[in-house]
């Protein structure tokens, strides 16, 4: 890509080049100066902890054939350089015209909301998978082009990294996908420009205060996905009316919106629909006719991710029996709601809730659930969002028999600290509270209580792999502890 030429359709830069260098081709896009290469720009973009204008030296001495930034590069003077006012978006256009949009070439859905993205998403690809079409997708727990598999590190990745993912997804003939995209991706402007046929939105509720400070810049944030600002031109905006910020997102915006919920009202709504242990029967109204589904996914939660799909999956031309038969095709998602059995006479099930809203409704769907007693492990993370802390001790209280609380990621933080500030909350419910800092004596300690008919509940860090202590990222999986100690107890 000649650099020139494409900065000429990008508003808001200014090239700095001499008339020497106006010809300067790019050959890739970096904005971390340690992964930068031979013919890449380098777009200095600020982080959480460091401005990127700090590593253009770095960059340029790795090779970089260009450099983008929002002030001036002091002295390196040997590579071109394009005053940018916004990084961020400067990064998100440059990656666009360098992979020439691949996202306006697929019919996406993309999926923001506080709760039930990752669970949406499987959903869908579930849909366009069974109704034969050659599908990919982003997300929380994997990366997918057409059922091969790829690691993940962000809910959404930055811009360039997205784009080279669907741009990659396109060469092996894919025509459709889905991603999750995060408030955080959406306040970074990660997808910013890109193009989504439908937009789904599937709750707001308590989460990433520490990065939004208030619920209403959260709600800002997601509402961003939807805005003609931000230039992602959805067609079908499938939204969550039961949700209070749902009502009040569609009766903001001007994209057509699809309603969804347990109200009547809502465009899509359960006529009917019962959760048991093994599953959920539910009967769906839609403008397009009525949908029974046999799904194996259990609760609540999971009938609302099931109309979130299903909306998202008209938006994207599906019928309603191919959505049927996808739904039905999906046994579960990694880390949500996911049973560890080991043939033992009682339920063992590790989720990844950790907010209050996600916590609150996995319990109250165990506790709907047939059983004698409802046991929860859960902590909180470090280095986040501490207003929460008190609030999921108590629901946790509230809701189950006996809770064990001990450490979820505590990173930076004293595990001891963290607890004592979910303890207050503990002493609002009736339950019987335990203290465990060390998770795996506290997940050995629910199972070993556990009698027949009971539930465990293993919340917090679902489909992870690891825990977070200071900077060390230690190996670490709830299900695999918890199916070593059912064999341990057999």
């Amino acid at each position: 890509m000649i650099l020139k030429d494409a900065i000429q359709r990008i508003p808001e830069t200014e090239w700095m080049g001499n008339t020497g260098n106006s010809g300067v081709s790019v050959q890739g896009i970096a904005y971390d100066s340690r992964s930068a290469q031979k013919g890449d720009i380098f777009v200095a973009v600020k982080g959480e902890k460091t401005d990127g204008a700090r590593y253009i030296a770095d960059a340029v001495a790795k090779g970089a054939a260009a450099v983008a930034s929002e002030t001036p590069p002091g002295g390196v003077t040997a590579v071109p350089y394009i005053k940018v006012k916004d990084a961020r978006k400067f990064l998100a256009d440059i990656s666009h015209a360098f992979y020439s949009c691949p996202c306006a070439a697929l019919k996406l859905a993309a999926v923001t909301g506080t709760k039930g993205k990752t669970t949406t998403v499987w959903l869908i690809d579930s849909i366009l998978e069974r109704a034969g079409l050659a599908s990919c997708l982003a997300g929380t727990i994997e990366m997918r082009i057409r059922g091969e598999r790829f690691a993940s590190v962000h809910t959404t990745p930055e811009a360039p990294d997205i784009d080279r993912f669907f741009h990659q997804a396109i060469e092996r003939g894919c025509t459709h996908g889905s991603l999750e995209v995060s408030s955080h991706a959406l306040a970074l402007k990660r997808v910013y420009g890109a193009k989504f046929t439908t937009g789904v939105f599937t709750n707001l509720s308590h989460d990433h205060l520490d990065f939004h400070g208030s619920m209403e810049t959260y709600y800002q944030a997601k509402k961003m996905l939807f805005t003609p600002e931000n230039g992602n031109e959805i067609e079908t905006a499938i939204i969550n009316t039961d949700d209070s910020f749902g009502r009040r997102l569609a009766g903001e915006i001007k994209t057509p919106v699809i309603t969804f919920g347990f109200n009547s009202s809502a465009d899509i709504h359960a006529a009917d629909w019962r959760s048991r242990l093994d599953g959920t029967d539910l009967v769906l109204d839609t403008p397009e006719g009525e949908i029974a589904f046999h799904s194996r996914l259990v609760g609540r939660t999971n009938a609302y991710n099931i109309m979130a799909a299903t909306g998202a999956a008209l938006g994207l031309g599906l019928t309603v029996e191919q959505i049927r038969a996808g739904v039905e095709a999906l046994s579960g998602v990694p880390g949500r709601m996911e049973r560890v059995d080991r043939g033992q006479d009682f339920l063992v099930v590790v989720d990844y809730a950790h907010t209050p809203a996600s916590l609150e409704n996995l319990l109250e769907t165990a506790k709907q659930l047939p059983h004698r007693k409802l046991i929860a492990v859960f902590g909180c993370g470090g280095d986040r969002d501490r207003a929460k802390r008190p609030v999921m001790g108590e629901i946790a209280a509230r809701i189950s028999d006996v809770v064990i609380v001990t450490s979820d990621n505590p990173r930076s933080e004293d595990p001891e600290a963290i607890i004592r500030e979910i303890e207050p909350g503990l002493k609002e419910g009736s339950a019987e509270c335990r203290i465990n800092l060390d998770r795996r004596a506290a997940i050995h300690e629910a199972i070993n209580m556990a009698g027949k008919d009971d539930i465990v509940i293993i919340a917090g860090k679902g489909h992870e792999t690891y825990q977070i202590v200071g900077d060390e990222r230690m190996p670490f999986d709830d299900r695999e502890i918890a199916l070593k100690q059912l064999g341990v107890r057999r």
